[in-house]
């Protein structure tokens, strides 16, 4: 059975929370027996053969930069890409498809593609996004206006667009009760982000007293949690215990931008690195400092995966099941959590054991499973999770 898969982002390298969630998509898909085609972004020009998948094809596609009457209107919110729907074309003509799964960014235009063919649509979500669009800051009244637009056309897009989708896919309880108000239940489905723990196979040797944040610190809700945590936590006390370690698209900038300097009080920014997973498995813990967003956090599941403890607010953790996080919302008391722990009493083991049991590729491939046979056959078919 082949599957169209599309996605308005580039999966590759996983260096971001959106792309883990469509790469181990693709792969999830992949180890399900299907073929895939998955029509993806390659903006880094990276060589796909060195990302090989069985039973997927890649098809890439290139996207202009928005005009300005564009950005004014939000007509990207509602435009369909010529070149896509070309692309589209080609492989229905080549291909028997029997599902497509529409991933990530406001897609839901295309659908009607599909449904003319009579061809079911699945189509996945990150996040609620409208509600993350909400938290932005806003200090003047042109970006107040700004945001009531960019608000407004996300919420008109998934009014128009989604319950055109045979299936919508959700990452957490919140997104799915955010869904539900404006979609059938029997349509929305919870399958929360996930990773294949034989990518996360890397034990390197823990560096004594190093915290971590991983994250893409352009993205609003990642700096405005760096910053809190720079300016309410972290002080000449934890900087003589520890050093902290920035690694991610815009670290650099968003330190500089928040202390005035490229190094501060112990902390390092790394910048863009193609894999944080060496950096996660040496650490002592990770934090996860947020105030703001939605979904289920990937920085949260890697740690989970390799073993390394957790420090973070309850934002930060939002959604995850695990009792064994060290959760701290205040300032002073993220601060005393620093200071308490130790690194001797390990739980990343007990982290681990909960990633197995519920944010593992082998748990979720047959949730997506479900899914499929309910968008294409109209039913849901039970599985028992692995032992």
């Amino acid at each position: 059975m082949h599957i169209l898969f599309f996605t308005d982002i580039s999966p590759f390298p996983q260096n971001g929370g959106e792309r883990i969630r469509s790469y181990y998509l693709i792969k999830a898909l992949s180890q399900l027996g299907y073929e895939v085609i998955a029509v993806v972004r390659n903006v880094e020009n990276v060589d796909l053969e060195s990302h090989h998948l069985p039973n997927v094809t890649f098809f890439t596609y290139e996207t202009k930069e928005f005009d300005l009457l564009t950005r004014i209107t939000g007509k990207q919110y509602f435009q369909r890409s010529p070149a896509v729907l070309e692309i589209f074309r080609k492989i229905c003509q080549d291909y028997p498809i029997a599902a497509a799964f529409l991933d990530y960014g406001y897609v839901g235009h295309y659908i009607s593609f599909f449904k003319s063919r009579h061809i079911p649509v699945i189509l996945g979500t990150h996040n609620a996004q409208p509600m993350i669009t909400w938290q932005l800051p806003s200090a003047s009244l042109r970006d107040r206006i700004r945001k009531l637009q960019l608000f407004s056309m996300e919420k008109l897009h998934e009014r128009l667009y989604f319950n055109k989708a045979d299936a919508v896919l959700v990452v957490s309880d919140d997104d799915h009760a955010y869904h539900t108000r404006f979609l059938p239940e029997r349509k929305v489905f919870t399958v929360p982000n996930f990773l294949d723990q034989r990518d996360y196979h890397l034990f390197g040797k823990k560096q004594q007293q190093v915290l971590v944040m991983t994250a893409n610190f352009g993205v609003y809700m990642n700096f405005a949690g760096l910053k809190w945590f720079i300016e309410n936590v972290w002080d000449k006390e934890l900087a003589a215990r520890y050093d902290l370690w920035l690694v991610g698209r815009g670290s650099k900038e968003a330190l500089k931008s928040i202390t005035g300097k490229e190094e501060y009080q112990n902390i390092v920014a790394f910048g863009k690195v193609d894999d944080v997973k060496w950096y996660i498995s040496v650490a002592s813990a990770v934090i996860i400092p947020l105030i703001h967003g939605s979904g289920t956090r990937l920085k949260c599941l890697e740690a989970m995966a390799l073993r390394t403890p957790i420090i973070s607010t309850s934002k930060g953790v939002e959604g995850v099941k695990s009792k064994h996080f060290i959760i701290a919302d205040e300032p002073s008391d993220f601060k005393q959590s620093l200071l308490n722990f130790d690194s001797d009493i390990n739980n990343g083991a007990l982290l681990q054991e909960d990633f197995q049991r519920e944010y593992s590729l082998e748990v979720n491939k047959h949730r997506l499973q479900q899914i499929i046979n309910y968008a294409v056959r109209g039913k849901i078919q039970v599985y028992a999770h692995p032992a």
